[in-house]
Protein backbone atom coordinates (compact mmCIF):
# COMPACT_ATOMS: atom_id res chain seq x y z
CA UNK A 1 0.00 0.00 0.00
CA UNK A 2 2.86 2.41 0.80
CA UNK A 3 4.32 1.88 -2.69
CA UNK A 4 1.02 2.98 -4.23
CA UNK A 5 0.91 6.05 -2.01
CA UNK A 6 4.47 6.98 -2.99
CA UNK A 7 3.58 6.90 -6.68
CA UNK A 8 0.54 9.15 -6.43
CA UNK A 9 2.49 12.44 -6.27
CA UNK A 10 4.65 11.35 -9.23
CA UNK A 11 1.62 10.47 -11.31
CA UNK A 12 0.20 13.89 -10.60
CA UNK A 13 3.43 15.67 -11.59
CA UNK A 14 4.39 13.72 -14.70
CA UNK A 15 1.11 12.70 -16.31
CA UNK A 16 -0.71 14.76 -18.93
CA UNK A 17 -3.09 17.50 -17.90
CA UNK A 18 -6.17 19.11 -19.34
CA UNK A 19 -4.21 21.72 -21.33
CA UNK A 20 -4.17 21.09 -25.08
CA UNK A 21 -0.49 21.60 -25.89
CA UNK A 22 -1.18 21.37 -29.62
CA UNK A 23 -3.21 24.56 -29.25
CA UNK A 24 -0.98 26.19 -26.62
CA UNK A 25 2.19 25.82 -28.71
CA UNK A 26 0.69 26.48 -32.14
CA UNK A 27 2.58 28.69 -34.63
CA UNK A 28 0.58 30.29 -37.45
CA UNK A 29 2.15 30.42 -40.93
CA UNK A 30 -0.60 32.29 -42.78
CA UNK A 31 0.23 35.75 -41.51
CA UNK A 32 -3.03 35.86 -39.58
CA UNK A 33 -5.18 35.45 -42.71
CA UNK A 34 -8.75 34.30 -42.18
CA UNK A 35 -8.73 31.06 -44.18
CA UNK A 36 -12.52 30.88 -44.20
CA UNK A 37 -12.62 34.03 -46.34
CA UNK A 38 -10.03 32.83 -48.85
CA UNK A 39 -11.71 31.85 -52.15
CA UNK A 40 -8.84 29.47 -52.99
CA UNK A 41 -9.52 27.17 -50.04
CA UNK A 42 -11.49 23.93 -50.25
CA UNK A 43 -13.08 23.74 -46.81
CA UNK A 44 -13.26 20.23 -45.33
CA UNK A 45 -16.65 18.62 -44.79
CA UNK A 46 -15.52 15.62 -42.74
CA UNK A 47 -13.36 14.89 -39.68
CA UNK A 48 -9.72 15.97 -40.10
CA UNK A 49 -7.51 13.11 -41.27
CA UNK A 50 -4.75 12.10 -38.84
CA UNK A 51 -1.49 10.92 -40.45
CA UNK A 52 1.61 9.58 -38.70
CA UNK A 53 4.55 11.48 -40.17
CA UNK A 54 7.93 9.98 -41.03
CA UNK A 55 10.22 12.74 -42.30
CA UNK A 56 9.06 16.34 -41.84
CA UNK A 57 10.77 17.81 -44.91
CA UNK A 58 9.71 14.99 -47.24
CA UNK A 59 6.15 15.00 -45.90
CA UNK A 60 5.89 18.78 -46.44
CA UNK A 61 7.00 18.44 -50.07
CA UNK A 62 4.53 15.61 -50.70
CA UNK A 63 1.65 17.62 -49.23
CA UNK A 64 2.28 20.75 -51.30
CA UNK A 65 2.69 18.61 -54.40
CA UNK A 66 -0.81 17.29 -53.70
CA UNK A 67 -2.18 20.83 -53.64
CA UNK A 68 -2.24 21.40 -49.87
CA UNK A 69 -1.02 24.48 -48.06
CA UNK A 70 0.51 24.56 -44.58
CA UNK A 71 -1.58 26.54 -42.08
CA UNK A 72 0.86 26.20 -39.20
CA UNK A 73 2.45 23.76 -36.79
CA UNK A 74 2.60 22.82 -33.13
CA UNK A 75 5.87 21.90 -31.44
CA UNK A 76 6.59 21.11 -27.78
CA UNK A 77 8.39 18.73 -25.41
CA UNK A 78 6.26 16.77 -22.95
CA UNK A 79 6.02 13.42 -21.20
CA UNK A 80 2.68 12.33 -22.65
CA UNK A 81 -0.06 13.75 -24.82
CA UNK A 82 -3.07 12.56 -26.81
CA UNK A 83 -3.52 12.56 -30.57
CA UNK A 84 -7.15 13.55 -30.08
CA UNK A 85 -5.82 16.96 -28.99
CA UNK A 86 -4.08 17.31 -32.36
CA UNK A 87 -7.36 16.50 -34.12
CA UNK A 88 -9.18 19.02 -31.91
CA UNK A 89 -6.71 21.72 -32.90
CA UNK A 90 -7.09 20.74 -36.56
CA UNK A 91 -10.85 21.26 -36.23
CA UNK A 92 -10.28 24.70 -34.70
CA UNK A 93 -8.18 25.62 -37.74
CA UNK A 94 -10.59 24.05 -40.28
CA UNK A 95 -7.64 21.90 -41.39
CA UNK A 96 -8.20 18.98 -43.73
CA UNK A 97 -5.21 16.92 -42.54
CA UNK A 98 -2.94 16.89 -39.48
CA UNK A 99 0.42 15.09 -39.56
CA UNK A 100 1.93 14.21 -36.18
CA UNK A 101 5.49 13.36 -35.15
CA UNK A 102 6.91 11.94 -31.92
CA UNK A 103 10.62 11.51 -31.13
CA UNK A 104 12.37 10.72 -27.87
CA UNK A 105 13.87 13.85 -26.32
CA UNK A 106 15.41 12.86 -22.97
CA UNK A 107 14.90 10.85 -19.74
CA UNK A 108 15.07 13.10 -16.65
CA UNK A 109 15.77 11.39 -13.33
CA UNK A 110 16.07 12.37 -9.69
CA UNK A 111 14.21 11.95 -6.44
CA UNK A 112 11.20 13.49 -4.74
CA UNK A 113 10.99 13.85 -0.92
CA UNK A 114 7.77 12.32 0.37
CA UNK A 115 6.58 12.65 3.98
CA UNK A 116 4.47 9.77 5.30
CA UNK A 117 2.80 9.12 8.67
CA UNK A 118 4.97 7.08 11.06
CA UNK A 119 2.89 5.57 13.88
CA UNK A 120 4.48 3.21 16.43
CA UNK A 121 2.53 1.14 18.97
CA UNK A 122 4.26 -0.47 22.00
CA UNK A 123 2.85 -3.33 24.11
CA UNK A 124 3.63 -3.47 27.85
CA UNK A 125 2.99 -6.25 30.40
CA UNK A 126 4.47 -7.44 33.69
CA UNK A 127 3.87 -8.24 37.36
CA UNK A 128 4.10 -6.21 40.55
CA UNK A 129 5.03 -7.82 43.86
CA UNK A 130 4.07 -6.30 47.20
CA UNK A 131 6.18 -6.29 50.40
CA UNK A 132 3.67 -8.60 52.14
CA UNK A 133 3.99 -11.32 49.52
CA UNK A 134 1.11 -10.26 47.35
CA UNK A 135 1.48 -9.56 43.60
CA UNK A 136 -0.49 -8.35 40.61
CA UNK A 137 -0.07 -8.30 36.79
CA UNK A 138 -0.56 -5.55 34.26
CA UNK A 139 -0.67 -5.13 30.42
CA UNK A 140 -1.36 -2.27 28.02
CA UNK A 141 -0.28 -0.38 24.89
CA UNK A 142 1.10 3.07 24.09
CA UNK A 143 1.09 4.83 20.70
CA UNK A 144 3.62 7.37 19.40
CA UNK A 145 2.58 9.55 16.40
CA UNK A 146 5.13 11.05 14.02
CA UNK A 147 6.20 11.40 10.40
CA UNK A 148 8.96 9.99 8.24
CA UNK A 149 10.46 11.61 5.09
CA UNK A 150 11.72 9.38 2.30
CA UNK A 151 13.34 10.18 -1.06
CA UNK A 152 11.42 8.49 -3.86
CA UNK A 153 13.60 7.98 -6.99
CA UNK A 154 12.06 8.52 -10.42
CA UNK A 155 12.87 8.58 -14.11
CA UNK A 156 10.54 9.18 -17.04
CA UNK A 157 10.72 9.70 -20.80
CA UNK A 158 10.03 13.03 -22.46
CA UNK A 159 9.22 13.31 -26.15
CA UNK A 160 9.29 16.05 -28.74
CA UNK A 161 5.84 16.32 -30.30
CA UNK A 162 5.17 18.10 -33.58
CA UNK A 163 2.07 18.47 -35.73
CA UNK A 164 1.55 20.18 -39.08
CA UNK A 165 -1.90 21.31 -40.24
CA UNK A 166 -2.94 21.33 -43.91
CA UNK A 167 -5.83 22.47 -46.05
CA UNK A 168 -6.63 21.71 -49.69
CA UNK A 169 -6.39 24.49 -52.26
CA UNK A 170 -8.11 24.98 -55.60
CA UNK A 171 -6.01 24.63 -58.73
CA UNK A 172 -3.43 27.46 -58.67
CA UNK A 173 -2.59 29.82 -61.53
CA UNK A 174 0.84 28.31 -62.21
CA UNK A 175 1.22 25.62 -59.57
CA UNK A 176 4.55 26.17 -57.83
CA UNK A 177 5.79 26.94 -54.35
CA UNK A 178 8.71 29.30 -54.80
CA UNK A 179 11.12 31.31 -52.69
CA UNK A 180 13.89 33.87 -53.00
CA UNK A 181 17.37 32.71 -54.00
CA UNK A 182 19.74 31.64 -51.25
CA UNK A 183 23.36 32.83 -51.26
CA UNK A 184 24.40 29.47 -52.68
CA UNK A 185 21.91 29.72 -55.56
CA UNK A 186 22.93 33.31 -56.31
CA UNK A 187 26.49 32.14 -56.81
CA UNK A 188 25.22 29.25 -58.91
CA UNK A 189 23.42 31.50 -61.41
CA UNK A 190 25.85 34.40 -60.85
CA UNK A 191 23.00 36.79 -60.16
CA UNK A 192 20.94 38.19 -57.29
CA UNK A 193 17.78 37.92 -59.39
CA UNK A 194 15.40 35.02 -59.84
CA UNK A 195 13.33 32.57 -57.78
CA UNK A 196 13.73 28.89 -57.02
CA UNK A 197 10.97 26.29 -57.18
CA UNK A 198 10.58 24.29 -53.98
CA UNK A 199 7.67 22.12 -55.14
CA UNK A 200 5.39 21.68 -58.14
CA UNK A 201 1.68 20.98 -57.58
CA UNK A 202 0.47 17.86 -59.39
CA UNK A 203 -1.88 18.36 -62.37
CA UNK A 204 -1.16 22.11 -62.40
CA UNK A 205 0.04 24.09 -65.46
CA UNK A 206 3.59 23.94 -64.09
CA UNK A 207 3.33 20.17 -63.66
CA UNK A 208 2.15 19.61 -67.24
CA UNK A 209 4.89 21.93 -68.52
CA UNK A 210 7.47 19.72 -66.72
CA UNK A 211 8.78 22.30 -64.30
CA UNK A 212 10.77 20.49 -61.62
CA UNK A 213 11.62 20.97 -57.96
CA UNK A 214 14.90 22.87 -57.79
CA UNK A 215 14.43 24.77 -61.05
CA UNK A 216 15.47 28.44 -60.93
CA UNK A 217 13.17 30.81 -62.81
CA UNK A 218 15.14 33.68 -64.33
CA UNK A 219 12.72 35.41 -66.70
CA UNK A 220 8.98 35.85 -67.20
CA UNK A 221 8.08 36.77 -70.80
CA UNK A 222 11.68 38.01 -71.21
CA UNK A 223 11.36 40.20 -68.09
CA UNK A 224 14.11 39.56 -65.55
CA UNK A 225 12.54 38.36 -62.27
CA UNK A 226 13.78 40.25 -59.22
CA UNK A 227 12.43 38.06 -56.42
CA UNK A 228 9.42 35.96 -55.38
CA UNK A 229 7.18 39.01 -54.78
CA UNK A 230 7.95 40.35 -58.25
CA UNK A 231 7.31 36.91 -59.75
CA UNK A 232 3.94 36.52 -58.00
CA UNK A 233 2.85 39.96 -59.24
CA UNK A 234 3.74 39.05 -62.82
CA UNK A 235 1.75 35.83 -62.49
CA UNK A 236 -1.28 37.66 -61.05
CA UNK A 237 -1.21 40.20 -63.89
CA UNK A 238 -1.26 37.45 -66.52
CA UNK A 239 -3.82 34.96 -65.19
CA UNK A 240 -5.26 32.75 -67.90
CA UNK A 241 -2.55 33.80 -70.38
CA UNK A 242 0.08 31.74 -72.14
CA UNK A 243 3.48 32.77 -70.83
CA UNK A 244 7.12 31.94 -71.38
CA UNK A 245 9.49 31.15 -68.50
CA UNK A 246 13.25 30.98 -68.76
CA UNK A 247 14.47 28.21 -66.47
CA UNK A 248 17.99 27.47 -65.21
CA UNK A 249 18.44 23.71 -64.62
CA UNK A 250 21.66 21.71 -64.20
CA UNK A 251 23.75 24.44 -65.80
CA UNK A 252 21.46 24.82 -68.81
CA UNK A 253 18.87 27.44 -69.76
CA UNK A 254 15.46 26.11 -70.83
CA UNK A 255 12.42 27.94 -72.23
CA UNK A 256 8.95 26.77 -71.17
CA UNK A 257 5.62 27.79 -72.73
CA UNK A 258 2.82 27.53 -70.15
CA UNK A 259 -0.93 28.14 -70.33
CA UNK A 260 -1.90 29.44 -66.89
CA UNK A 261 -5.16 29.03 -64.98
CA UNK A 262 -7.57 31.77 -63.94
CA UNK A 263 -9.03 32.90 -60.61
CA UNK A 264 -6.35 32.15 -58.06
CA UNK A 265 -4.95 34.63 -55.57
CA UNK A 266 -1.38 33.86 -54.60
CA UNK A 267 -0.72 32.90 -51.00
CA UNK A 268 2.36 33.46 -48.87
CA UNK A 269 3.15 30.82 -46.24
CA UNK A 270 6.20 31.43 -44.06
CA UNK A 271 8.98 32.29 -46.58
CA UNK A 272 7.34 30.57 -49.57
CA UNK A 273 4.71 31.70 -52.05
CA UNK A 274 2.12 29.52 -53.79
CA UNK A 275 1.13 30.87 -57.20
Amino acid sequence: MKKVLFLLPLLFVFSGCATNNYAKFYHDYTGGENILENPNVVLPTIEPKLVQGTNLEDDNIQMVEKGYILLGESSFVYSATHERDAIKQAKNLCADTVITYKTHFDTPSGSVPITMPNTQTSHHSGAIYGSGGGYGSYSGTSTTYGTQTMNMPYNYDRFEYKATYWIKMKSPTLGVFCGDLTDELRRKVESNKGVYIVAVVKDSPAFHADLLNGDIVLKFNKVRIKDSSHFSNLISENKGQQIQLEIFRDGNTILKQIQMNLDFRYMKVAHLILI
